[in-house]
């Protein structure tokens, strides 16, 4: 479980940034676990409870001398030790949860800062507009913000992550041989790394064999190819130690990679070291996706566009900051962020060519003053079956 003064150090922070907004109470809302941000990370980042069985509430004061609390899910399969908050409810209806904490720690017309409004229902989100007797306004940004810059905590959970990820990696590249199903990769690899700690797999692990495209674009339901000589293939996955997930992927070959694989790769890594280098406090995330995009423009196609380079990695698999997914304009959270030190980002250059078949290499970086430190031990190379 996360230590205490983990929290400690999360909550202070968090509850610095409600005073700056002359906020009074948030109401946290978070979701089952979801590929989507912010569904699962919210209530569990404040209160170590992870969203599983249904929606979770927490309600945190500005006022330390007040008690939060804590309403799980669905189900009221509970422990103890999954949080540090001790006013735990059961799955209710939320509104009259509001409430009655309102009347019993006497907050009159507090000002109610809405973390996670992108999890509510409309239903839910109307009824607070309508119901609730207090000025309310959307205060998402004070979580991301504060998410998005990693505790040493954090990056060594991702550390971990990492190194049970490279036991992964170790498990496919001696795996894989002609004739093997790519979900008997995919379930050797994830035997592997949860007998290695990993709690989770924060999204589906992909086996992508073979140079079909359209194969390829199943990369969600791979598994039903059996694999043949000299194929090329690719692995995209991730492991979870302590909720943080990690998100790695790295080409293989059934025999020795081509000379194109191998100059394709090359191009790859210098695309990863540009964003690396770029990866500073200071810079704008569009800024990473633009370096990271050159050379792939410059050696392969100057035309093409180039996109969704990277995102953010913690307790969600995509969170903030989101390197390259400027281009989603209809979407707040997808907003272009200033990098600071302690942001945890994924890069991951793809390259799909007919010749070759899908390679990609995606790693995860912490930003420092010298460019991105690289957080997992699995070697940048192509893994030789």
């Amino acid at each position: 479980m996360t230590p205490r003064e983990e929290f400690d150090r999360r909550l202070k922070a968090i509850r610095t940034r409600m005073k700056s907004r002359n906020l009074d109470l948030l109401l946290i809302y978070s979701a089952p676990g979801s590929l989507r941000f912010g569904q699962r990370g919210h209530v569990m980042y404040v209160s170590g409870h992870e969203p599983y069985f249904g929606d979770s509430m927490v309600l945190l004061p500005l006022d330390t001398t007040l008690n939060p609390l804590l309403e799980i899910g669905a189900a009221n399969h509970f422990s103890s030790l999954g949080s540090w908050i001790d006013n735990v409810k059961p799955a209710g209806d939320h509104i009259q949860v509001l409430k009655a904490y309102l009347i019993e720690v006497k907050l009159q017309k507090p000002r109610i800062g809405l973390v996670g409004e992108y999890s509510m229902s409309p239903t839910f989100y109307n009824r607070l507009r309508q119901e609730v007797d207090a000025p309310i306004e959307v205060a998402s940004d004070i979580l991301e913000t504060e998410r998005a810059v990693k505790s040493q905590y954090e990056i060594r959970c991702m550390k971990h992550a990492g190194a049970v990820a490279y036991k992964g990696v170790e498990a496919a590249a001696k795996f894989a041989r002609p004739g093997v199903l790519e979900a008997e990769i995919v379930g050797e690899i994830e035997r592997v790394c949860r007998a290695a700690g990993s709690e989770f797999f924060p999204h589906y692990t992909m086996a992508t064999s073979g140079r079909n495209p359209d194969h390829s674009d199943l990369w969600w339901k791979s598994g039903k190819r059996r694999l043949e000589a000299g194929d090329p293939w690719l692995l995209d996955f991730g492991t979870m130690v302590e909720g943080y997930c990690c998100d790695l992927s790295r080409p293989f070959t059934l025999g020795p990679p081509s000379k194109r694989q191998q100059d394709i790769f090359e191009v790859l890594l210098e695309s990863l070291e540009a964003g690396r280098r770029m990866a500073r406090p200071g810079v704008l995330a569009s800024e990473v996706d633009a370096a990271t995009s050159e050379p792939l423009r410059r050696k392969l196609d100057k035309d093409r566009e180039w996109r969704e380079i990277g995102h953010g990695v913690g307790l969600e698999v995509h969170e903030w900051p989101f390197v390259g997914y400027g281009r989603i304009v209809d979407d707040r959270a997808y907003r272009d962020m200033k990098l600071e030190a302690g942001m945890v980002i994924s890069m991951e250059p793809s390259i799909w060519l007919p010749e070759t078949g899908d390679f990609q290499v995606e790693d995860q970086f912490v930003v420092t003053e010298q460019g991105g430190e690289r957080l997992s031990p699995i070697p940048l190379q192509i893994f030789t079956c």
